[in-house]
């Protein structure tokens, strides 16, 4: 945003974007936009526009964006918190998320989920973004409460990472994950990011893949003219294959009694969790050549050509 303002772009501020205007070719001529607090409209008329609303991208629902949720989903929460670690360089992530426990001194049930903690560096504010969240199918979708769920982690990690008592602004989403998309680009525009369902299904991670695909998405829109086509086949090829494989993967760990049966035991190897860690990461490059790469991408191209709905298509 501040290179774009850098390079004379004007800024339209508190500005939700709800429909669009089309040319008979379906081309996106302008974006209607309710600015303000009396919802003035507005529209902002473009050549090209990147979709970048996020994982419920109501403008992508406008273009007929389509989410799948016939594999592995995220069901997820966050909040704010005050923190006496709030510039604190680290993100703290736990793989091993327990439900609260019914009675004083258990431990609860291990879920198929994470949580997460990350310092926002603002001194102003002092706070932290905490999160929890737990992965589900449309077969088995996750019987859980986030709001409680946030608390109990937010007293787990109380002492640890100095924490208020307040968690300010909870809020909710289901996230798809792992291309579950399709209609993510037209003749002119592109969705990215979460609106494009680039979140990882092993971690729920999707800050590494928005400024990848915003990357690679202004590259592309310099070079092409036919982004309907062209944009759903590079995110297949950055991504088809380890997003099909890693919902495969996600997918096992919604089975009852899976994820408390083995997960205890594979956190306990240090060589199974730094292969995880690398694969779940995101860390895999195409330029590796070592055994951990090779049958990442083995499986990959298996896991593709067995999917009923690959990533990123209807």
């Amino acid at each position: 945003r501040q290179a774009a303002l850098d390079h004379g772009a004007r800024p339209l501020e508190h500005a939700r974007a709800v429909g669009v205007e089309r040319d008979a070719a379906g081309a996106v001529t302008g974006v209607e936009m309710l600015v303000g607090p009396d919802k003035t409209r507005h529209v902002v008329h473009c050549e090209r526009l990147v979709v970048a609303d996020g994982v419920r991208s109501p403008l992508g629902k406008v273009l007929g964006r389509e989410w799948h949720r016939d594999t592995v989903y995220g069901v997820a929460g966050r909040a704010y918190v005050k923190s006496g670690r709030y510039d604190d360089p680290w993100i703290s992530s736990h793989l091993e998320l327990r439900a609260e426990p019914e009675h004083a001194g258990e431990r609860g049930e291990l879920l198929p989920g994470y949580g997460w903690i990350f310092p926002l560096g603002d001194a102003a504010e002092s706070e932290v973004n905490l999160g929890v969240g737990a992965l589900a199918t449309a077969k088995r979708p996750a019987a859980l409460q986030l709001r409680p769920l946030m608390h109990h982690y937010a007293s787990q990690r109380r002492d640890e990472w100095e924490l208020g008592s307040e968690l300010r602004l909870p809020t909710s989403a289901l996230l798809p994950m792992g291309g579950a998309v399709s209609g993510v680009a037209g003749p002119n525009w592109i969705l990215v990011g979460d609106a494009a369902g680039c979140v990882n299904p092993l971690n729920g991670e999707g800050i590494d893949y928005g400024l990848e695909t915003g990357r690679v998405g202004a590259e592309l829109m310099a070079t092409s003219r036919d982004l309907a086509s062209a944009w759903p086949a590079l995110l297949t090829q950055h991504y088809g294959e380890a997003f099909s494989i890693a919902r495969r993967l996600g997918g096992l760990l919604t089975v009852p009694r899976l994820l408390p049966t083995l997960g205890p035991l594979g956190m306990r190897s240090h060589a199974l969790m730094t292969v995880a860690l690398r694969v779940m990461g995101n860390l895999v490059t195409d330029d590796d050549r070592d055994l951990t790469a090779r049958l990442w991408r083995w499986a990959g191209r298996r896991s593709v050509a067995l999917d009923e709905r690959p990533p990123f298509t209807a």
